[in-house]
């Protein structure tokens, strides 16, 4: 495995390929989830504050880190597993992040039409 630079995610196979199948499809499941449920969230912020929800995706790496280590922690203690390991946070951070800007483009993209 190539070494990351500092901030960024290594590659996607670098990550995944180290991650047991099962153990990687519920850390997925759990990311995807939590990706969805902020994009929801900003979205609804926005719009109690009377704005829309247009544009780029405003979430960022450093958001999605910090929401992975809470919610997995806590996720994964109530399930008895393990603590994630660097590799497979990494694998979260990349699809909570990636599931976020999804959900918030499909919104922007029905507001927009």
């Amino acid at each position: 495995m190539r070494p990351a630079i500092e901030g960024s995610l290594p590659a996607e196979g670098d990550v995944t390929s180290e991650v047991p199948a099962a153990r990687r499809a519920l850390i997925e499941q759990s990311a995807d989830s939590l990706g969805r449920m902020w994009a929801d969230g900003c979205r609804q912020e926005l719009l109690q504050e009377g704005r829309r929800a247009t544009g780029g995706w405003p979430g960022t790496l450093r958001e999605a880190r910090a929401r992975v280590e809470c919610a997995l922690r806590v996720e994964m203690h109530c399930r008895k597993l393990p603590a994630i390991t660097e590799v497979e946070r990494e694998l979260a951070v990349r699809t909570t992040y990636a599931s976020a800007r999804s959900a918030w483009r499909k919104c922007a993209d029905a507001t927009t039409r």
